[in-house]
């Protein structure tokens, strides 16, 4: 009865052994928050750079295929569309890259788990939505170019509802930070500027008519778009900075309170 017993209650473990061969035991037991955050997090981020690239495509034949069904749509439109589109087509790879590229800079060695999820993890994600903010913006001013050469309004991609667009707070989270923190501080005048910074942007979209009169107001509008696709590298930038700032800061004062001391010099006379 005894034998039986035991039987019965080492059942599950003799299936995986035998069955499964222990593989996902192994993995578990062998799993280490040192090593085994960074390799699959980087994992993770191979897998999003792929979901994102099949979305995206997807997304932007579909808007294309209704652009030229639109009966609207003239012939020279068409062909001018056919240009961008394939710029839009191509814009998802560097787009994927930088989120691959940047989640495997990831799989490396760390000092610890508040060092990778406080510092490496968040800026890489703030890289990563600032630099595909800019890829989005040169591709789209390349398209406005275009348009401007066939002054027609031509196939345009864009998408307010997708997954870069749901992290684009991220980007500019350290700014708006200090932002707040100087307006605690009643320093307003301060806050201003940082607020001006964030939301600084010269006219970045225009509409042509196609009647083949190129006018230069449209030609600056074209120019000043390509300006924010650099203040936008720019904040990135200083978003960037700021953050190293803030968590320097706190790490030393951390650091500090662990092990506390004065720096004061007492000497007996």
């Amino acid at each position: 009865m005894k034998k039986i017993f035991h039987q019965i209650v080492d059942f599950p473990h003799v299936i995986n052994q035998k069955v499964f061969n222990a593989k996902l035991n192994s993995e578990v037991e062998s799993f280490d928050s040192q090593n085994g955050v960074r390799c699959y997090t980087k994992t993770i981020y191979q897998i999003v750079s792929a979901i994102v690239f099949i979305c995206l495509e997807i997304a932007i034949i579909k808007g294309a295929i209704n652009y030229f069904q639109d009966p609207t749509t003239s012939a020279l439109a068409k062909i001018g569309s056919v240009i961008t589109t394939l710029l839009f087509i191509y814009s998802v790879f560097p787009i994927t890259q930088v989120i691959k590229s940047r989640g495997e800079s990831l799989g490396g060695s760390h000092n610890g788990m508040v060092s990778f999820i406080f510092k490496d993890f968040v800026t890489t994600n703030i890289k990563i939505v600032g630099e595909t903010a800019a890829i989005v913006g040169f591709v789209s001013v390349l398209a406005m170019l275009i348009s401007y050469l066939f002054d027609n309004s031509l196939f345009m991609y864009t998408s307010d509802n997708n997954i870069m667009g749901s992290l684009a707070s991220l980007y500019t989270l350290p700014m708006e930070a200090m932002s707040t923190l100087f307006s605690a501080l009643k320093l307003d005048y301060l806050s201003g500027i940082l607020n001006n910074i964030t939301s600084f942007k010269m006219a970045g979209s225009t509409s042509f008519n196609g009647d083949f009169v190129w006018n230069i107001n449209d030609l600056l509008t074209i120019g000043g778009s390509f300006i924010n696709v650099l203040v936008g590298l720019a904040i990135l930038y200083v978003n960037l900075a700021i953050y190293y700032f803030f968590y320097t800061m706190l790490s030393n004062f951390f650091n500090w309170i662990q092990s506390p001391s004065l720096p004061i010099s007492v000497k007996n006379k």
